[in-house]
């Protein structure tokens, strides 16, 4: 698809709210196609490094990396958080009974860098604040912190959390360095609520902070969105997104076995975002994925996007997903060993380093 230039699309914009009429922001967002490139031509393979066997990870666990590009693992099975350096030796281990003896991880178990000390990890009782060296700094209790969050970033001193569930009158809430709330923000209803509710992004990744602004994404979105306002704001759609074009039927109007099906069928259709991540402090990722009906599988792909227009938006598709994403680089995990070694090991993590594209 050939991309407009800024006078043409703004100009055409103009020229259908003369006729239609049309808000503020939609006579001056454009919408624009990233230019399409191969996976090989934005990332290079840079590392190959295995988790440090000092703690055995369990079968179920998240990765998060820092700007540092520190490797903090949320082990679910352990109820452990683990922290390790970027050629994956072990920094410190905490487990989050020893900060709040409450504490569990249910679904949805997230973790969030605050600052170069800090890290903020979301469980059943709401948070606790690990420092720099794994001691609990702070235990917080919040039932609303704990089961409405789906996403936690810093921006200028103060704390951001994306909520879980959505309805007519829904906030970003902001929180200080305690995490007293300060403020909140209002977001728009997501189009299709009922899907909104049930389908959500990656958990931990609804929202990200940048050295602009705090920006957010729904999982029908096709790109992110800055929690202020502004004029002139570009978005970015890559052709292999397919935009939804219903919501979920109402539950109690179908049976449970015609709901199931008609939920896989709708989902089949179009495309979901998995969630926004900061590849850098002024760039955005945004991945997303849809199901290929004939054989079940997932189809993963991003945009990358400068907001400091250092190089021109992208696109680009992943055989496999991502399992985390920070610090310019993509992190996947490597395959299993051979099941004929006895020795238990922590899996590897492959690193791929982004280059940034050239201008047209």
């Amino acid at each position: 698809m050939k991309i407009p230039t800024l006078y043409s699309t703004i100009v055409a914009g103009l020229l259908v709210c003369l006729v239609v009429g049309c808000t503020t922001r939609s006579a001056v967002d454009q919408v624009l196609t990233p230019t399409h490139r191969d996976f090989g031509g934005l990332f290079v393979g840079e590392n190959i490094t295995r988790l440090d066997n000092a703690v055995l990870l369990g079968s179920i666990w998240n990765l998060v990396v820092n700007p540092k590009g520190e490797l903090l693992v949320l082990d679910t099975h352990s109820q452990g958080v683990h922290l390790f350096s970027p050629d994956g030796k072990l920094v410190w281990t905490m487990a989050i009974t020893d900060c709040n003896p409450e504490a569990n991880f249910s679904f949805g178990a997230q973790a969030s860098f605050l600052d170069d000390s800090r890290v903020a990890v979301l469980m059943n009782k709401g948070a606790i604040i690990l420092g720099q060296y794994g001691e609990c700094v702070q235990t917080i209790t919040d039932t609303d912190l704990a089961t409405n969050t789906w996403g936690l970033c810093s921006f200028q001193d103060t704390i951001f959390a994306m909520p879980r569930y959505f309805q007519d009158s829904t906030f970003i809430r902001a929180y200080s360095s305690d995490f007293t709330m300060v403020d909140q923000f209002p977001l728009p209803a997501p189009k299709f609520q009922r899907r909104a509710s049930v389908m959500l992004t990656n958990p931990g990744f609804a929202v990200g902070c940048f050295d602009d602004d705090v920006w957010w994404v729904y999982s029908e979105s096709f790109d992110a969105t800055p929690r202020l306002s502004r004029v002139g704001r570009t978005r970015f759609m890559p052709d292999f997104f397919v935009e939804r074009t219903r919501d979920y039927p109402e539950f109690g109007s179908v049976g449970q076995l015609s709901f199931t099906e008609m939920v896989v069928k709708a989902e089949a259709e179009a495309s979901r975002v998995m969630g926004i991540f900061t590849l850098d402090n002024e760039t955005r990722m945004i991945v997303y994925n849809s199901i290929d009906p004939s054989n079940e599988g997932l189809h993963t792909g991003a945009i990358i996007a400068n907001h400091s227009d250092r190089f021109p938006a992208v696109s680009t598709r992943f055989e496999e997903t991502p399992e985390a994403i920070g610090n310019g680089r993509l992190y996947f995990v490597g395959d299993l060993e051979d099941e004929s070694v006895e020795e238990v090991l922590n899996p590897t993590i492959i690193s791929y380093r982004f280059v940034p594209p050239s201008g047209e």
